[in-house]
């Protein structure tokens, strides 16, 4: 083995546990749903369930664009910051420290998009377990089945969760932003 080798495996699985933290506990999630216990639902009660199983899907799907929105806002000040960084170097490259200021505001930006960008996506986790657990009452599951359709996320030839590819965003735009300034300003 590579010395070495094992505390980057050991940092890998860090970092991915610490994205992926506090996935929703499905029988605690199914203990907390219900107020009248799902085998004594009448028929007046299921299409309540119905109703607030669309409801609920619906504000998944709103969770989603925000999400979306939110990246895309994100981006687009990532991007922003590297063109005025560019700029403000050509315009005062004496004084490497205002760039300096530059770099410490966008690596704080990009850590707060990778903390958002966890966050939506522990809430997406939950709205989707529980919406799994309202299927369980209704005559067919098709969220269930199309998650299981495209390989439960686990084949990314099938799949790839959007979740696994933007949260790595944050920090190739960290990375963009201190190799500017190591290109710029470092010998």
């Amino acid at each position: 083995m590579i010395p070495g080798a094992e505390s980057g495996v050991e940092s890998r699985t860090a970092v991915r546990s610490y994205v992926t933290a506090n996935q929703p506990n499905p029988s605690a999630l199914a203990e907390g749903l219900w107020v009248l216990p799902p085998d004594v639902l009448s028929s007046g009660d299921r299409a309540v369930l119905f109703d607030q199983y669309k409801l609920y899907v619906a504000e998944a799907e709103r969770l989603s664009v925000r999400r979306t929105l939110t990246s895309a806002f994100f981006l687009i000040v990532n991007i922003g910051v590297l063109v005025a960084g560019t700029a403000l170097v050509a315009a005062a490259p004496e004084r490497p420290w205002v760039f300096s200021i530059a770099l410490i505001a966008a690596l704080g930006l990009c850590l707060g998009w990778f903390w958002i960008v966890r966050s939506y996506r522990q809430m997406a986790a939950g709205k989707y377990a529980v919406i799994s657990q309202l299927e369980k009452q209704l005559p067919t599951a098709p969220g269930a089945a199309e998650w299981s359709a495209v390989g439960l996320g686990r084949d990314s030839s099938r799949y790839l969760p959007m979740s696994n590819i933007e949260v790595w965003a944050p920090a190739l735009f960290g990375f963009c932003h201190v190799a500017t300034y190591v290109l710029l300003y470092l010998p």
